[in-house]
């Protein structure tokens, strides 16, 4: 069987807070959350190596909580938080 490329959500589910914090959840566009994150994290003047590396953890953290359902196995109805904690 071999693979395919990977399935990228249309939408990503973020709660505004910590994890048990009382806090707004949002359901944005997966590729609007990696914009907001990245402008948020990265600066333009960085080396483009570490624009696209910077880019590529993002991504590829937000994936993971998605995909190995990370706070919704635990009874959250979110996918991800805005906290960085």
């Amino acid at each position: 069987m071999g693979l395919g490329l990977p399935i990228i959500p249309r939408t990503i589910t973020v709660h505004l807070g910590a994890p048990t914090a009382s806090a707004r959840n949002v359901t944005v566009p997966f590729r609007e959350y990696l914009s907001n994150v990245a402008s948020s994290e990265i600066y333009p003047t960085w080396p483009e190596n570490a624009l696209r590396a910077n880019i590529y953890a993002i991504t590829t953290f937000a994936l993971n909580r998605v995909y190995s359902e990370h706070y919704r196995v635990q009874g959250y109805p979110f996918d991800i938080t805005n906290s960085t904690s």
